[in-house]
């Protein structure tokens, strides 16, 4: 029954030539697209190096879940959520990267509180927040934590003698261990590496909202990486039953996913209050962001929906492999409206910010304002803009030029449509094709560490008789 995994030479080459692919993506979206020191560029890198950095703490967090819940089903799979973390390494690289990048100031993901005068705006709370001194300090302990622990944990599971009553207890002490260090940084990074980059926007649920989002994921790399093994003649103990249960995982959290999207997207329309709205008109402002958001609630909830739930269907090899891909990539682009946006938006120059917050709070009301209050907050906006083309006709011919950066923000009376400099097109693609390529090289690179299976699995003889009744 013992089995490893040998990554061999004809794989290797593929993932090599996906990851080369990426690197053109790269350099291309860096040169091609200079403008906001280069933001398209770094956007890219932050959205990937993210999102499958996720991937791979959340495979540990469900192994560590389902031992502490006295799971036996997990045994044969547990090698394969094992190594979705792989990529964590590679993830702290990038993070480390894109750290250097602010201090150096070559980009502007956080310029919004890192740049003095935009730091100024924020509220004293979040100015001890997102110090940047403090920030970095709070992402390197999360890399580390993940790090040293994550082995620990994964060592902990993998031990040979694990039906010994003594490293059988331990293995269920480090896996609460880690559900709790989880369970906070997934949540502090998320505010810190996400929603920062628009300070002045907040969401109570926004934690567990990218926790359902990169746990779909999870579970999707989950189904197809299992499938790709039983192919290759691994995993021969695997059979239906155990990918219905992951497909049935899969389907749970797409559901639970859509929950947290209409819930956070209800309240704050519900609540109309700017700081809130303001994170939504803008993406409904730019018709690449309108597409993607509803292009991404229906392959993350309308196609699960109408696909996985039939039981047939999650048993199916073809057709769950072929879900799992489509919702990967449904949740790559829930990301893609995370993460893309604000970088994106055309730089506002220092001088022009009190005119621009000025005009904010007009511009960032829904249609669930009565008319009295839409139209008192129209002629408070007329009498700013006046105000502002007033003294915009004093500016010298550089300063009219530097106020052509300022974004545009679309309005209910027919105004262009915000500007932005993100996109969804080759050069994305590519990048994605090449953090898939790393990602699966370190995912298989971490399988081959260890036997496929732990046959010293108190549990073991449960996953190999598991099978799934009809409710």
């Amino acid at each position: 029954m013992t089995e490893r995994f040998e990554l061999t030479g004809g794989l290797r080459k593929n993932l090599y030539i996906m990851i080369g692919i990426g690197l053109v993506g790269l350099v291309g979206a860096f040169f091609l697209y200079p403008e906001n020191h280069h933001s398209r560029f770094w956007s890219n890198l932050l959205l990937n190096s993210y999102f499958f950095t996720g991937i791979g703490i959340f495979g540990i967090f469900f192994v560590a879940a389902n031992t502490l819940g006295y799971s036996g089903w997990i045994a044969v799979v547990k090698r394969v959520l094992l190594s979705l973390s792989g990529f964590v390494r590679l993830g702290a690289l990038f993070a480390l990267f894109i750290i250097l990048g602010m201090f150096a100031h070559q980009h502007n993901l956080y310029d919004h509180w890192f740049d003095k005068h935009h730091y100024a705006e924020l509220a004293n709370t979040k100015q001890f927040f997102l110090n940047p001194l403090f920030w970095t300090s709070r992402v390197v302990v999360y890399f580390l934590l993940w790090i040293l622990v994550g082995d620990r944990v994964i060592k902990a599971f993998s031990e040979p003698n694990s039906n010994n009553k003594e490293v059988y207890k331990k293995s269920k002490l480090w896996a609460a261990l880690w559900i709790v260090i989880f369970a906070v940084t997934e949540s502090f990074v998320s505010w810190d590496m996400i929603m920062s980059t628009d300070p002045h926007w907040y969401s109570t649920l926004f934690g567990w909202y990218n926790f359902a989002s990169y746990g779909c994921a999870a579970f999707a790399f989950s189904i197809l990486l299992t499938i790709f093994l039983k192919s290759k003649g691994y995993l021969a103990q695997v059979n239906e039953n155990h990918i219905h249960d992951l497909g049935k995982f899969l389907f749970a959290f797409s559901i639970f996913w859509t929950y947290l999207w209409f819930s956070q997207f209800m309240l704050q329309w519900y609540g109309n209050i700017p700081e809130d709205t303001k994170y939504w008109i803008k993406r409904f402002d730019v018709p690449l962001f309108k597409v993607t958001i509803f292009l991404a609630l229906a392959l993350n909830f309308l196609f699960p929906l109408l696909v996985i739930l039939k039981r047939g269907n999650k048993r199916n090899f073809k057709v769950i492999g072929t879900a799992a891909v489509v919702i990967i990539f449904g949740h790559y682009l829930d990301f893609f409206n995370m993460v893309m946006p604000e970088p994106n938006f055309p730089v506002v120059e220092h001088h022009a910010a009190a005119h621009h917050a000025s005009v904010a709070k007009a511009d960032y009301t829904l249609l669930a304002e009565n008319k009295d209050v839409a139209a008192e907050a129209h002629t408070e906006k007329v009498e700013v803009v006046a105000e502002v083309a007033h003294e915009s006709a004093a500016h010298s011919d550089a300063n009219h030029e530097a106020a052509h950066s300022t974004p545009a923000h679309h309005d209910a009376h027919g105004e262009e449509p915000v500007k932005t400099y993100a996109g969804l097109g080759l050069f994305e693609l590519m990048i994605l094709t090449g953090f898939v390529g790393a990602f699966l090289l370190a995912f298989f690179d971490r399988l081959s560490k260890e036997p496929l299976i732990n046959e010293s699995d108190p549990y073991l003889k449960e996953s190999l008789r598991h099978h799934v009744e009809y409710a």
